[in-house]
């Protein structure tokens, strides 16, 4: 004859992981539907983040590049010009000629020691949305005018 204390034993066990599993049930749903939500999210995300205009935008980055008050507060890493330089292709003498600085004063900012004044900082910032062909155009207009001066 089975022990009736092990008996009862399983028969708690059984009972108790019945009744757990029948109260977890609602929350295991709510749990499953929470992960299908946050999946959705973040293909949502990626969708809208693909359809961003390709710019190079930090987080400081909350003013509008064109006002003049706020220039100032524009935030630009001596990275972020390396970025903008190699993007378009440019040694420093041909950026710096761009910016209608000199070569050494686009060394300084982007081992940054110094960072650029605002008229120059928002020349810059106008770079960043700039494609290729956009610039190139820029830049044989430039060589253009320096060549009839």
């Amino acid at each position: 004859m089975p022990d009736i204390k092990q008996v009862l034993n399983e028969e708690i066990r059984r009972l108790a992981r019945k009744e757990l599993k029948n109260s977890l049930a609602p929350l295991v749903n709510q749990l499953n539907d929470q992960k299908r939500l946050v999946a959705e999210l973040k293909k949502e995300i990626a969708q809208l983040k693909k359809a961003l205009p390709k710019e190079e935008i930090t987080a400081g980055d909350t003013v509008d590049n064109g006002t003049d008050e706020n220039i100032g507060k524009l935030r630009l890493s001596a990275s972020g010009i390396v970025k903008i330089r190699k993007k378009l292709g440019l040694t420093q003498g041909k950026f710096a000629d761009l910016l209608g600085v000199s070569g050494h004063t686009v060394s300084l900012w982007e081992v940054g020691k110094v960072s650029p004044r605002a008229n120059v900082k928002s020349a810059i910032c106008a770079l960043r949305t700039i494609g290729k062909k956009e610039f190139k155009q820029r830049l044989a207009a430039l060589d253009s005018k320096s060549e009839n001066q």
